[in-house]
């Protein structure tokens, strides 16, 4: 029979949060975490989009560096203009 959490019947950590044949909870906890994958879908989620936001912060920059002259001779123009 299928195992909806990813895990067969054998390897199923027990409900009750007591450790199963005197393994650490510590251990028990960590398998527990390696089987979940629920959060996957969260996770690669937010690895887009931290891709997204570097690129956007990156395409910023180099646009400030190049343009900042430019402003700057806009800036002088209109001060001797008034």
């Amino acid at each position: 029979m299928h195992d909806p959490n990813g895990g067969s019947a054998e390897n199923r950590v027990p409900q009750s949060g007591i450790p199963a044949s005197g393994a650490d909870a510590s251990a028990v906890g960590m398998a527990r975490f390696v089987r979940d994958k629920r959060g996957s879908t969260a996770i690669e989620y937010a690895l887009i989009g931290s891709l997204i936001f570097l690129v956007a912060a990156g395409s910023i920059r180099v646009y400030v560096n190049r343009m900042g002259g430019v402003y700057n001779q806009i800036s002088t123009a209109v001060g001797q203009g008034n």
